[in-house]
């Protein structure tokens, strides 16, 4: 019976893990082909799978919007496209790092908002303050640190020591060395920060957590983005959001100044996600890409 017991969770576990061989690289498959649907000149298009010719299609989500049924490209959205790679059934989404906060471009006259932006996700305001200063003694030259900043007299007494790099970020994943970033908010965060674009933030893209890093920005404001968005669609002018900010008292010189800080420009660096699913299992696949003339050239890639 104990040789019986065994064998059967030996083949449990060995199943389990093909299966979830094949979902990351049925994924992986679905990214690197949204990355051609990415570069598709608009004309119809089919691919065959699985021995079997499938349609591409967008899912239909909470910000979901027509799409041409005419155009075989794919597009950064709010809501994901869904494909089938070999036997598996794949959700792709597709998103544009100008709807993220570039944390290369956070200044003191930033701060405030970016500190706005912490605590809409829960952290408390000491701890979204000591990040904050943190990521801006990270990026200055000098050594004279913020309020609840660090430099490199407190990176010298961790057990690992460390100078600070008084510089720019060279990857997202060097904001885990900062002060006040622990694992668990890196996890938080990462999807929701990058270290590309110009640092505006694009209102089609961004959350409305991600809106708050903007000055003047409110809760009520963002909110009143995200509706209209999803009401109306891709926002093609500035112009459209102006009524928004005036039924919110935003006008003159206030408006002119939120407005440095919006944009509705791709940044061409995208993120392409992919889940694929068997049953209930599911496994998922990350590229980033930089859209250039013709090609996507792939920076990283976080296989699950």
């Amino acid at each position: 019976m104990s040789f019986t017991r065994n064998t059967s969770i030996a083949v449990k576990t060995e199943i389990a893990f093909t299966e979830r061989t094949k979902n990351i690289y049925a994924a992986r498959g679905a990214c690197i082909y949204a990355t051609q649907k990415l570069l598709s000149s608009g004309k119809k298009e089919k691919t065959r799978t699985g021995g079997k010719v499938e349609k591409f299609k967008k899912s239909r989500g909470t910000d979901s919007r027509k799409i041409n049924k005419s155009s075989g490209s794919w597009a950064p959205s709010n809501s994901p496209y869904s494909t089938r790679i070999g036997d598996r059934n794949c959700e792709v989404l597709i998103s544009d790092e100008s709807g993220k906060i570039n944390v290369n471009k956070i200044t003191d006259d930033t701060r405030a908002s970016f500190i706005k932006f912490l605590i809409a996700y829960k952290l408390e305001e000491l701890v979204a303050e000591t990040i904050t200063d943190s990521i801006l003694d990270w990026l200055d030259e000098d050594d004279l640190h913020h309020i609840n900043g660090a430099e490199k007299e407190f990176y010298a007494t961790l057990p690992e020591p460390y100078e600070p790099k008084n510089g720019p970020f060279e990857s997202l994943e060097e904001l885990a060395l900062v002060k006040g970033i622990t694992p668990e908010i890196f996890e938080l965060l990462r999807e929701h920060l990058t270290i590309y674009g110009s640092g505006k933030i694009n209102i089609n893209f961004a959350s409305k957590e991600v809106l708050l890093a903007v000055p003047l920005m409110t809760g009520e404001i963002a909110g009143a983005i995200v509706q209209l968005r999803k009401k109306k669609g891709r926002i093609k002018k500035l112009s459209t959001v102006k009524e928004v900010f005036r039924h919110f008292g935003i006008v003159g010189k206030d408006y002119l100044k939120i407005m440095e800080y919006l944009t509705i420009d791709d940044s061409n660096y995208i993120t392409i996600n992919s889940v694929a699913s068997s049953g209930k299992v599911k496994n998922s696949y990350n590229l980033l890409v930089h859209k250039g003339v013709g090609n996507c050239k792939i920076i990283a890639a976080y296989p699950e």
